[in-house]
C-alpha cells in the first residue's frame, strides 16, 4: 500500500478515482467530503463496489484518519489484486487541514 498526501491529490484530482470508505452519517458531519469521491462504506459496500470496478485505474482510498482506509487499501490489494492504490494519508483530517491553508 503506497501513502498519498492531500497535495498530491489536489494537484492531480482528475487522475484518481477517490473512494470514502467512511460511514454516510461522516460525511455530512463538520469533517465533511471531498467532491467528486464515491461512498463505498468499508465492507459490503466497499466489496460490491470493487467487483465492479476497474482495476486498471488508479483509487485513492480516505476515511477520517487512514486507518479504515488503510483496511481497505489492504483487502483491495490481496483480494482483488489491484496494483494502483494509495491511501490517503491522515484521512479528511489532513485534506481538510490542507484547504485550511490553502486559504
Amino acid at each position: 500500500m503506497q501513502e498519498i498526501t492531500p497535495q498530491e491529490i489536489y494537484k492531480h484530482k482528475d487522475r484518481f478515482v477517490l473512494v470514502d470508505v467512511r460511514e454516510p452519517y461522516e460525511l455530512t458531519g463538520p469533517e465533511g467530503k471531498i467532491e467528486g469521491a464515491i461512498l463505498a462504506t468499508l465492507g459490503h459496500e466497499l466489496i460490491a463496489f470493487l467487483e465492479a470496478a476497474d482495476p486498471s485505474k488508479e483509487y485513492v482510498f480516505i476515511c477520517r484518519s487512514g486507518h479504515r482506509s488503510a483496511q481497505a487499501c489492504d483487502l483491495t490489494l490481496t483480494f482483488y489484486g489491484y496494483e494502483k492504490i494509495f491511501n490517503l494519508q491522515g484521512g479528511i483530517r489532513a485534506w481538510n487541514e490542507m484547504l485550511y491553508h490553502l486559504k
